[in-house]
């Protein structure tokens, strides 16, 4: 290993890393972790925080896009399930949406913290000084689908978006939702690129630069993730959040949109910032072995409703499934040589 190399490793251990590493080494095994560990080593072909920084919207543009005159300006609401929010964490990503370009949104908070008072205070703060940030209480945490379903009953909007409550969105992201829609009303789901950031928001990075709609990737992999935004008739059809697939609620969810969509967009544009932390599953879901599992009665379940004969196998690697389809028949495949 060269000293270029040692010393970029040096400069990543971090006690969040290695706590990290060590989870990974314990679920996959040292063959595993080796490989994951070698390829952390290799240098980036292209940095990605100054690509970010060239590609990220300027001050310019956001008030290019904040003088736009819409000819449809359909609301935005943006659910929120919050739960012992931390406080820095909360602040941001209210802010997040009030450094908005595009103006006509709603965040929709349910809260799920009554002891917490440090979250009434400031919930109570950002209500008091903007209409549009919505605080929904919630008695109990009763779980991240309920509580998320408590949050989408009080929305208003024509479309919904979800957040998580450390995350951040980037300022044009509602603009570019919007815009596409004024072009093409009939667009019922969004899903954009995303990437991680540091706790304390030093660093950006692993962006992920994700296909046009894929759904044969999908059956293997929850690729859309963040941030997803659906019409509110697509809504109504589907319904809310469920509880049975709690680990894997979003994957089920997604699942059952594109399954009834008309028209899904992929916004390639990195929108959202999913907060890495000690707390936080954007570092890897290794442990967590309900959420596979979760995952993988959430794909069987599309599957059936599909009327499509197939079998779900989980693989080595968290998140990810094999899905195995069964012939029906075997037609005959003629290969021509000239």
């Amino acid at each position: 290993m060269s000293d270029m190399k040692w010393l970029r490793f040096i400069r990543k251990l971090k006690p969040y890393n290695i706590q990290k590493g060590l989870r990974y080494l314990k679920h996959y095994g040292p063959k595993e972790f080796l490989i994951r560990l070698s390829e952390r080593m290799e240098p980036e072909e292209v940095p990605y925080g100054p690509w970010r920084e060239q590609y990220c919207a300027k001050e310019e543009d956001l008030a290019c896009q904040k003088n736009h005159k819409f000819s449809y300006c359909p609301k935005i609401s943006v659910v929120v399930p919050a739960y012992r929010t931390p406080e820095i964490f909360l602040r941001q990503m209210i802010e997040s949406l009030e450094k908005q370009s595009y103006e006509n949104w709603e965040l929709v908070i349910g809260n799920a913290s009554p002891e917490d008072e440090t979250m009434a205070r400031i919930l109570k703060e950002y209500t008091g000084k903007d209409p549009r940030v919505k605080n929904v209480p919630i008695p109990e945490n009763i779980g991240i689908a309920e509580n998320t379903n408590a949050a989408l009953a009080a929305a208003a909007g024509n479309f919904v978006g979800f957040m998580d409550h450390d995350d951040l969105l980037a300022p044009d992201a509602l603009f570019e939702i919007a815009i596409r829609l004024e072009k093409d009303p009939s667009i019922d789901a969004f899903y954009t690129d995303e990437d991680k950031v540091r706790t304390d928001l030093s660093e950006y990075f692993q962006p992920h630069f994700k296909p046009d709609f894929n759904l044969d990737l999908l059956r293997s992999n929850n690729y859309i993730t963040h941030f997803l935004v659906v019409s509110r008739g697509l809504l109504e059809k589907v319904g809310g959040i469920r509880s049975d697939y709690d680990g894997a609620q979003d994957y089920d969810f997604v699942l059952r949109c594109v399954e009834q969509a008309k028209r899904i967009e992929h916004v390639a544009k990195i929108l959202y910032h999913w907060r890495v932390h000690e707390l936080s599953t954007a570092g890897g879901g290794g442990t967590k072995e309900y959420a596979a599992d979760a995952g993988k009665r959430a794909l069987e379940a599309h599957l059936d409703r599909l009327g499509i004969a197939a079998s779900v196998e989980k693989t080595q690697y968290f998140g990810f499934y094999r899905v195995k389809y069964e012939l029906l028949s075997r037609p005959l495949v003629s290969i021509i040589i000239p």
